[in-house]
């Protein structure tokens, strides 16, 4: 129920690991505990989660898919709406597509990206293992190399060799 960008962090090994440490929490914010409250952060919430109803892993995919969404426009889905209007907005109206934020948007890519984020969770992937096989196969037609090695490689090339620093946060 916390998949973020925030919570993506990506060790200097190549390696991509979804954690939530409550530093989100504290940063934001924007999640509740109490009984009766929404917990999570609202920018990254299903419309499932948003109106309280029950949740599986299909939940999670929607978040992923905002998280594909931002990382490949490099754009936030909701701007600087506040919570109450991302609500409304992921519950009734339409979301943002990619290629309505960047012209050159793939639209094989924007096909996987817009099943993840499928209002309704009958029509999203499954799983998040669904979603990353479609990304793989979209990589794979593509040309595009999805690499431990290359990724670990390319922390080195931003940050430099590491030393004290083990991990890039990607929402930070």
């Amino acid at each position: 129920r916390d998949v973020s960008l925030a919570n993506i962090i990506v060790t200097f090994d190549g390696s991509v690991k979804i954690l939530d440490f409550g530093v989100a929490k504290a940063i934001t914010r924007r999640s509740r505990t109490r009984t009766g409250s929404v917990k999570g952060k609202v920018q990254y919430m299903s419309p499932e989660q948003a109106r309280g109803d029950a949740l599986d892993a299909r939940s999670d995919v929607f978040a992923l898919g905002i998280v594909l969404f931002e990382l490949t426009t490099g754009t936030r889905m909701y701007g600087k709406k506040d919570d109450i209007a991302i609500m409304h907005q992921v519950v009734y109206e339409g979301l943002p597509t990619p290629s309505s934020r960047r012209d050159d948007y793939p639209p094989e890519l924007e096909a996987i990206v817009l099943k993840a984020l499928a209002r309704d969770p009958a029509d999203r992937y499954a799983s998040a293992q669904a979603l990353q096989q479609a990304i793989e196969e979209y990589a794979s037609a593509a040309q595009l190399t999805l690499s431990s090695i290359q990724l670990a490689s390319y922390l080195r090339d931003l940050y430099g060799e590491p030393s004290d620093r083990r991990v890039a946060l990607l929402g930070a």
